[in-house]
């Protein structure tokens, strides 16, 4: 279990923005991997039933609405980001990332979109933003994609996960790390978190057409892989 406990800085937009508050959000992605019981983040009676209330209420620059979010869906923006994540750093990092990215994109969020998908794909341009950061990394330093002796990938998400699944989800990520920030994206998404093509199309602006192809090339290249290992 990760035990670091992160505090993002993050400047609201709106009319908070324009008082030039700034809110805390504390983002302790590891502390509790498990569904939380959101009674105690609940900002008050009338709102505590939906996240879209919620989402207005932060939007308008109420904290203990931003960091009832948090709390509700921290657990499931790390289990999508471990996927994602080769370091435990690094997973407290890009679960912070995505909050603050949150708080960003509230403007912009539309109340008819389900607040958690909305969230979810944030977390996905996070995690495929930090692919592409890995591949500039391991081009400019020479830097093997598997990890180091010594440096450990992040535990699973799930308390008392298998080792036996824990290993084979470790070398998952090894292999994948080989390919390029897009194949490692959309095999991620499809194969271990079960997206539709057509979902993934649609989240990064490709057609259904073109994602076909780019899977069958991203998974033609991991048997290559797979073969010569």
């Amino acid at each position: 279990m990760i035990a670091r406990a992160t505090v993002a800085r993050a400047r609201l937009c709106g009319d908070a923005a324009h008082r030039g508050e700034t809110t805390l959000l504390r983002v302790n992605p590891a502390a509790d991997h498990a569904p939380r019981d959101d009674s105690d983040a609940t900002p008050d009676a009338a709102s505590a039933d939906t996240d879209a209330a919620w989402a207005l209420r932060a939007r308008a620059g109420d904290v203990a609405a931003m960091q009832g979010l948090v709390l509700r869906h921290q657990a499931a923006v790390a289990r999508l980001l471990w996927r994602f994540a080769r370091r435990r750093a690094d997973l407290d990092d890009l679960v912070q990332e995505t909050f603050l990215r949150m708080v960003r994109g509230l403007p912009d969020w539309q109340p008819a979109q389900p607040f958690a998908r909305w969230l979810l794909r944030i977390a996905t341009n996070v995690g495929r933003d930090y692919f592409r950061r890995q591949a500039v990394r391991r081009r400019w330093t020479a830097e093997p994609a598997t990890s180091p002796l010594g440096e450990l990938l992040p535990e699973p998400v799930e308390p008392g996960a298998d080792p036996a699944a824990r290993a084979a989800a470790n070398e998952v990520k090894a292999t994948l790390a080989q390919l390029s920030p897009d194949e490692q994206t959309l095999l991620t998404l499809h194969y271990l978190e079960g997206w539709p093509l057509a979902d993934i199309a649609a989240q990064f602006g490709w057609t259904v057409t073109a994602t076909k192809l780019r899977a069958w090339r991203a998974r033609r290249q991991l048997r290559k892989l797979l073969q010569t290992s």
